[in-house]
């Protein structure tokens, strides 16, 4: 289910009713029941694989903390994936086909998951919670790159063969990828690493995990979610205030504000510029990397923010996920306000681990390299988003170890140099997002070329174009400005209530005007 698409509001407007008149564990359920009916909403066999997560980090997660569950539970909730892929196999008519070997798999999977469980708990104390880390994250990891990536490597591996004077025989299988995979995944993992560096309490409580694991608001897109900051919301008995209401809905219209108005209409430029068929020059080539930056600034950031007013509704507050990243004044700075709780976990479980900048001057290099390159495949089974994470990683590489202080500290006071930082900095992401947004590297590589082609002839169009652009941002930009004071990209409590009421009332007014461009959120992809 999209936050932009017409059941959601009515089945946010349910669950709030529902959830500030039941009592603490009453609402967790519903919760639970709420997040489950969202995610069906795109294919409810996909459910499978979110109560596998949350059955396999529930488990492991416990074995780590050396409280060794019941039986039951650890037979029965490896098998939960399979039994619900049996329904829905009953249920064929009205879930889509479902093999009886995929249930048969699924099941005998959770056996398998069940019996090396068990065995586990034979051996000492230090293998036996390297053992629970490895089934969480073997698990965890092997349905990612199943689904995520098993068609990248199978289509580089027949590419090699056919290099080699082989042709494959075998036909690659269509491997459709689950909505908000990688976002699930990674907030259920983090929530395993903390438990076995003793950062969190293990949580001994199903319901409450599986809310964690499931939680609507930020199920397919985030924020990413630490288990110390979302389980004791979801553990403890919420008291209604109208606070709640009121900051829930004013992030809402902000976000859609900035998907619907800002993204949508950006993207009509950002997708003819960077169509195939489109023969660019260079002033197409800026205006569509300009174009797509704030269709990507827009539409995640927006997302962000209706998740987070969403579940302000149920007095439950989300990480803030933006903090306005096209001002920031170096490559580490951007990271540090773009995708926020994605940067902070490859940070806490990549790039520290690896050593992070504790080790020698290539150390860090290294580190940094990989971190990014890894950030990057994350986003996509692609050589672009690859060479994306590698851009990052150069330019970071750069700003640590460059002899000459190009960029201004993120702490330094508004300077000629600091304005500088920032347009060098607009410079450096217009480029990643043009890498980003290509479809493959042949076109990127054309619009690398346009670059050079700067015919007068297509400077009229291009301005009346830019002109559009500007138009649609320039609200935008206002917005901006006046929450910047609060640091904040949806707080406007520090201006007087009359200008608070006509900027909500603007927004409003132009959310209602621009709904005939409807545009999937672009992170539902990865």
């Amino acid at each position: 289910m999209s936050f932009v698409a017409w059941p959601y509001p009515f089945f946010l407007i349910g669950v709030v009713i529902l959830y500030w008149v039941l009592g603490r564990r009453p609402r967790q359920l519903l919760l639970l029941v709420a997040s489950y009916i969202f995610y069906g909403f795109w294919d409810v066999r996909f459910l499978a694989l979110v109560m596998t997560t949350t059955g396999v980090d529930y488990l492991a997660a416990l074995g780590l903390a050396g409280h060794r569950p019941r039986f039951l539970a650890v037979l029965g909730l490896p098998l939960l994936p399979g039994l619900w892929l049996g329904v829905c196999k009953v249920l064929e008519p009205l879930t889509g086909p479902v093999p009886w070997g995929t249930v048969a798999v699924a099941l005998a999977l959770g056996l398998a998951f069940s019996g090396a469980y068990q065995g586990l708990w034979l051996l000492p104390e230090n293998p036996r919670r390297r053992g629970f880390l490895f089934l969480s994250v073997g698990s965890c990891l092997a349905i990612l790159g199943f689904f995520k990536y098993f068609g990248f490597f199978t289509q580089q591996a027949v590419a090699v063969l056919r290099n080699l004077g082989f042709e494959p025989g075998w036909v690659l299988p269509h491997i459709v990828l689950p909505v908000g995979i990688s976002f699930y995944t990674f907030q259920s993992l983090g929530y395993v690493f903390d438990v076995y560096r003793g950062r969190t309490e293990v949580c001994r409580d199903f319901l409450t995990f599986a809310v964690f694991d499931a939680y609507f608001p930020q199920l397919v897109a985030g924020p990413i979610e630490r288990a110390g900051h979302l389980i004791p919301q979801l553990d403890r008995e919420q008291v209604f205030h109208p606070a709640h209401l009121q900051e829930g809905l004013k992030m809402i219209l902000v976000g859609l504000f900035k998907k619907v108005f800002v993204a949508d209409n950006c993207a009509l430029l950002a997708n003819y510029a960077f169509a195939p068929e489109t023969t660019l020059n260079g002033y197409w080539a800026v205006l569509g990397a300009l174009a797509f930056a704030f269709q990507i600034y827009g539409d995640f950031s927006g997302y962000s923010d209706i998740a987070r007013g969403s579940s302000r509704l149920l007095g439950i507050e989300l990480v803030q996920n933006f903090r306005f990243p096209y001002l920031a004044r170096n490559p580490s700075d951007f990271w540090r306000r773009w995708h926020i709780s994605l940067s902070a976990w490859f940070r806490d479980y990549v790039y520290i681990p690896l050593g992070g900048n504790r080790g020698s001057r290539g150390e860090t290099m290294r580190n940094l390299a990989l971190t990014l390159l890894l950030a990057g495949f994350w986003h996509g089974a692609s050589w672009i988003f690859i060479l994306w994470g590698a851009y990052w990683g150069a330019f970071l590489i750069f700003y640590h170890f460059s002899p000459v202080k190009v960029f201004a500290d993120r702490e330094a006071t508004w300077s000629w140099h600091t304005f500088g930082s920032v347009l060098s900095m607009w410079i450096i992401t217009l480029m990643g997002w043009a890498i980003f947004r290509s479809p493959d590297l042949a076109r990127l590589g054309s619009w690398l070329a346009a670059l050079g082609n700067w015919d007068s002839g297509a400077a009229l169009p291009w301005a009346r174009c830019a002109l559009w652009l500007g138009l649609h941002l320039a609200p935008l930009w206002l917005l901006k400005l006046a929450t910047c004071k609060a640091q904040d990209e949806t707080a406007l409590e520090h201006l007087p209530w009359p200008v608070r009421g006509v900027i909500y009332a603007l927004l409003l007014l132009l959310v209602v005007s621009s709904t005939e461009h409807d545009q999937e959120f672009i992170y539902f992809q990865f």
